[in-house]
């Protein structure tokens, strides 16, 4: 790799770092985590009215298969007349048989008979469309009943949904007071361990510094002023005070000090004079 390749990594790594490293920070904030909890919740709600709307379709699809399933067996021309058509054709070609039956026709000539051959044709008639009604029906009762076993799981999901985000609501703010109640312990225990106080203590650190450097070049100027001076007159005054002050009570007393030895004196240094030059 490259000089400007690594460059470039380089500086890829550090951002990647600085962005994992803010996301980290952000994902332990209580409100963002709020934040991010209320998105959850409104996407629990959102689906949970999106399959409430979707029911309320199924149910309006099944009262319209309903009504008609209902027009074919009771309406005009359904199960119910056709029922009636197929029963009165029957009972009256029944009657027309037993009729030509009594004039000794035969089966052939009453089959050949016009009127009875109207009348079994009105019963085909019947019996055919009937069964196409009963076969159209019994699709639409089982399309009514898989649509209710469809609503029945929906509005199940549904009413699941909304008493999940019920609970996430709840969880919701536990979740922000349990996130910031970690933080205040986490910042009680930074300063009880320290780590908070390391920059007031390096203040502290430095103040003291400070003032030291202070109180030692107050005491320079003091000395430089003469202040020194002054303290060491007062010291002498006062041993001077005390001696004048010993020496009045000895002498009311009677007694005197005991005088010291005086000390030699030093021996003269004899100065060899050197004869000037001869000019």
């Amino acid at each position: 790799m490259s000089a400007i390749g690594r460059a470039f990594s380089r500086i890829w790594y550090y951002i990647s770092f600085r962005f994992l490293s803010a996301t980290e920070s952000i994902e332990r904030n209580p409100q963002i985590a709020g934040m991010r909890f209320d998105d959850v919740i409104r996407e629990k709600a959102a689906a949970a009215e999106r399959i409430k709307n979707a029911v309320g379709d199924l149910m309006a699809n099944q009262e319209l298969l309903k009504l008609k399933l209902k027009d074919i067996r009771t309406g005009q021309g359904g199960i119910r007349e056709l029922t009636d058509d197929k029963e009165g054709a029957f009972a009256l070609a029944g009657e027309r048989k037993n009729a030509l039956k009594g004039k000794k026709a035969t089966d052939d000539q009453i089959l050949q008979d016009g009127e009875f051959m109207q009348l079994m044709a009105a019963y085909n008639d019947a019996s055919t469309t009937l069964a196409e009604r009963e076969a159209r029906a019994s699709d639409l009762g089982e399309h009514i009943g898989s649509l209710q076993t469809s609503i029945d799981q929906y509005v199940v999901q549904a009413q699941e949904l909304k008493r999940e985000v019920e609970r996430l609501r709840s969880e919701r703010y536990e979740l922000v007071a349990s996130m910031e109640l970690a933080q205040q312990f986490d910042q009680i225990n930074s300063v009880l361990a320290g780590i908070s106080t390391a920059g007031a203590d390096e203040r502290l650190a430095e103040l003291r510094r400070v003032r030291a450097e202070a109180e030692g070049r107050a005491k320079a100027s003091e000395r430089i002023a003469g202040v020194d001076v002054t303290v060491q007159r007062q010291k002498l005054r006062e041993a001077a005070r005390k001696h004048v002050t010993n020496n009045e009570l000895l002498r009311r007393l009677g007694m005197k000090r005991a005088e010291a030895p005086a000390a030699e004196a030093p021996a003269a240094v004899e100065k060899t004079s050197q004869p000037l030059p001869e000019a």
